[in-house]
Parts: structure tokens; C-alpha cells; sequence
């Protein structure tokens, strides 16, 4: 008896388990579990057909584009973006030549003057009031370049210099005397004076090759030196203001500072 009930009770629930998932007795689980689901079902009865030209179906359109689309060739730039930033694409301002030359640095010499034409230089360029643009130095013309051998120890020194060039085959020197006008040469031996730069260093080169290692070269200028101005940051009116006062001078020329 017991076992019969116990078949029939199995049954009963095979039944039941069977039935509940295909909705044979009403709502399933699943519906059960999630009753939202329901609440979002459509309701035909709602649905309208909207004509191809519809304005309503053009702004629902409109409002479901990718906010993302620009609706220009060129965006604006975001509200927190440096001023750097936005500029950085425009192109570049060019200022008139005349501003250019106001703001850029730049050097001026005049000259080279003599002393009596330097003073009256000077007296006319004092009307521009350019106060310390203003610097004067006294240039001397390169004549001739010596080679020398420099001093050291006085003249026991350039005997022993003298020696040590007569045993190498060299017999064109003289001692410098203490009564040259440069103090730093005095006993010092010179080897020769050439009139240019290039004619000094063939012939120490040429002193090397005989093993006379200590020889150098030194500028030899003129005594009389001349005037030269130079002058700082110009503004356009003071150029051409200088202009004017270099005409009464033309055997001078303004040029760009050399150092």
C-alpha cells in the first residue's frame, strides 16, 4: 500500500514539474520571478503609423543622432582650453618693417675718423640724446705681423734662445731691445716681420720643420689709431636722424658692428 502511494505521488510531481516551465497551469517562473518583464510588454493597441514626411518622425530622428557628429567644418575650442592653445592655429601676425627694426636689437658702427672729425661727429650725434647707446673706441691698423720667439728670463734667456737658433742653421734674428715701445717683447728674440698673416704662419710653419717649436706671431699696428662709434638699439627716426649727420662726413660709412 505504502508503495503505491509513494508511485503516485512521483507521478503526480513528475507531472507538475513537467507542466510549470510550458505554462499549463498558468503564469510560468520565470514570469513569476521577474514581473517587470510583464510591465514592459507592448501594447498594440498604442502603435500609430507616422507618414514618410512627418515632422514628428524627423525630430525623433534628429534627437536619436550621435551627440558626437559635428554639426560644423570646425569646432570650437573647449571653454577650458589655454588661450595658447586656441591661437595656435591662426596664422602669425606679421608686423610692418618698421616695427621690426624698433624692437630688434641691433649695432651700428660709423667711422673710422680722424680726432678733429670724431669731435665734431660726436657733437653732432649728442643731439639724438642716446646716452649710454653710444660707445667710441679708438681703432690702429694692422701694418705688418712679426714672429718672434717670446721672452723668458730676461736677456741670459735670448742668449741661450740665440744659441740653441745657431745650432739649428738659423741666423736671421735679433734680440728685442729694452727700449722697445711694448714692454711684454723686451728681450724677447724677433725672427721676422712680414706684411701679412698668412706670409707669418708659412714661415713658422717652416721654423717648425727645423725643430723651432716656441715661435708665435703678433700683430704690429699703426701709431696714429682712429674713432669709431658704435651704436645700440636704433630706433627708425634715430637711423634716419644719423643718416643725416653721417652725409656731412662722406669719406665715412655706417656698417654693422664688427665685435
Amino acid at each position: 500500500m505504502k508503495l503505491k502511494l509513494l508511485f503516485w505521488l512521483l507521478l503526480v510531481g513528475n507531472v507538475i514539474l513537467f507542466g510549470l516551465p510550458r505554462g499549463y497551469f498558468g503564469a510560468n517562473a520565470t514570469e513569476r520571478r521577474e514581473p517587470q518583464r510583464l510591465a514592459e510588454q507592448l501594447h498594440p493597441e498604442l502603435l500609430s503609423v507616422l507618414p514618410a514626411n512627418s515632422e514628428k518622425l524627423a525630430s525623433q530622428t534628429r534627437s536619436q543622432a550621435p551627440a558626437s557628429a559635428p554639426t560644423t567644418p570646425t569646432a570650437a575650442p573647449a571653454a577650458g582650453e589655454p588661450a595658447a592653445a586656441a591661437n595656435a592655429a591662426a596664422p602669425a601676425t606679421q608686423l610692418p618693417a618698421a616695427q621690426v627694426a624698433a624692437v630688434t636689437p641691433s649695432c651700428t658702427e660709423v667711422g673710422n675718423f680722424t680726432v678733429a672729425d670724431a669731435k665734431r661727429f660726436s657733437e653732432q650725434l649728442a643731439s639724438l640724446n642716446l646716452g649710454d647707446r653710444v660707445a667710441q673706441k679708438l681703432t690702429q691698423d694692422v701694418t705688418s705681423h712679426m714672429v718672434y720667439i717670446p721672452p723668458q728670463d730676461g736677456r741670459e734667456g735670448a742668449e741661450r734662445r740665440i744659441a740653441e737658433l745657431r745650432r739649428l742653421g738659423i741666423g736671421d734674428f735679433y734680440v728685442i731691445p729694452d727700449s722697445f715701445p711694448n714692454p711684454a717683447l723686451r728681450s724677447g728674440v724677433s725672427l721676422g716681420i712680414f706684411r701679412t698673416e698668412e706670409a707669418a704662419k708659412a714661415y713658422v710653419g717652416q721654423l717648425i720643420s727645423r725643430g723651432v717649436r716656441s715661435a708665435r706671431i703678433i700683430a704690429r699696428r699703426s701709431g696714429a689709431g682712429k674713432q669709431v662709434f658704435q651704436l645700440r638699439d636704433l630706433s627708425p627716426e634715430a637711423r634716419t636722424a644719423l643718416d643725416n649727420i653721417k652725409s656731412a662726413f662722406p669719406d665715412q660709412e655706417i656698417r654693422a658692428c664688427s665685435a
